[in-house]
């Protein structure tokens, strides 16, 4: 992606859940008109997946504990209908980027039982890294099998038609995981954008010191157009 043309374009976040008051994909496409008005190339979009429901948080659980990465919340609405929120988008000059969550997936993910080894545990148990994100599981990056799975899923959503991926704590996730994944995604688009939810330098102190991965924003942008720039 042209960095440079990235630094003049606004993104527009969107939880699809409270954006309207139907609060799904269709009613977000059936406004695409007023987003436009407002100036805006990238449509971004916050978790569109299903929702585990082991340890939610809330009534309706986080976003970002995710169950299955490859469907969308049947209360947000169908696979087709994301596919004409990004049909009717492009249309109208914008570009869709969606949230990435690869550090984690919720504690009832349909890839615990199929797949146990992809996980990180403690004590013999499944858990996360960070302390209160209690309604999530980490994902073990030392399993290649885990990277060969998110990068097919990142590859088939830019088939899609996808523009960008804004990826949660990815400081988190092992650089040398976005760099293939760049790399990959590149062959099928090369202008797809990058946006890293980067970290505070207290965090990445706190990670480094328990012996995670934490890296910082001069590290990140070696596979990333665009940090948070918290450091």
């Amino acid at each position: 992606m042209d960095k440079l043309q990235l630094r003049n374009q606004t993104i527009y976040q969107v939880f699809v859940r409270n954006h309207t008051q139907e609060g799904t994909l269709f009613a977000v496409t059936k406004d695409l008109d007023r987003i436009k008005d407002l100036g805006v190339d990238i449509l971004y979009l916050l978790p569109i997946h299903p929702i585990g429901e082991i340890a939610r948080k809330g009534t309706y659980g986080s976003p970002y504990a995710i169950s299955d990465y490859r469907k969308i919340h049947p209360e947000l609405g169908s696979m087709d209908d994301f596919k004409k929120l990004i049909h009717e988008s492009h249309k109208r000059g914008i570009k869709v980027m969606m949230d990435i969550v690869f550090n984690h997936t919720s504690r009832d993910a349909i890839y615990i039982q199929e797949h146990p080894h992809w996980y990180y545990y403690r004590d013999g148990k499944l858990a996360n890294r960070i302390g209160d994100w209690s309604d999530v599981a980490d994902l073990n990056f030392n399993e290649f099998e885990v990277r060969d799975f998110l990068i097919e899923t990142l590859v088939n959503y830019v088939k899609l038609g996808v523009d960008g991926f804004r990826c949660d704590v990815a400081p988190i996730v092992p650089l040398s995981f976005w760099k293939k994944a760049v790399s990959e995604v590149s062959k099928i688009n090369p202008d797809v954008i990058w946006l890293s939810e980067s970290i505070e330098p207290s965090f990445i102190k706190y990670l480094r010191q328990n012996h995670y991965e934490g890296r910082s924003d001069a590290e990140m942008y070696q596979a990333f157009d665009v940090l948070y720039d918290y450091d």
